[in-house]
């Protein structure tokens, strides 16, 4: 199961979308991409803030979480 985040950048207050996990339709044979990974990080598309799911602050800027399978 993936999550989609809906984020509101702390710096700029700019909302975007960051999705994180794993499909149910994954082929798990496969890595798992890395932009996928929790541990990576990921850029506001505006002002290119880096943020992180793992980050101790990181659900303060989350404005809506949506589970997909």
């Amino acid at each position: 199961m993936a999550q989609l985040y809906i984020i509101k950048c702390p710096q700029c207050g700019h909302e975007f979308e960051v999705s994180k996990g794993v499909l149910m339709s994954w082929d798990f044979s496969k890595p798992i991409p890395k932009e996928l990974q929790d541990e990576t990080p990921f850029n506001c598309p505006n002002c290119k803030h880096q943020m992180c799911v793992l980050d101790d602050d990181f659900h303060d800027h989350v404005v809506r979480t949506l589970l997909m399978d």
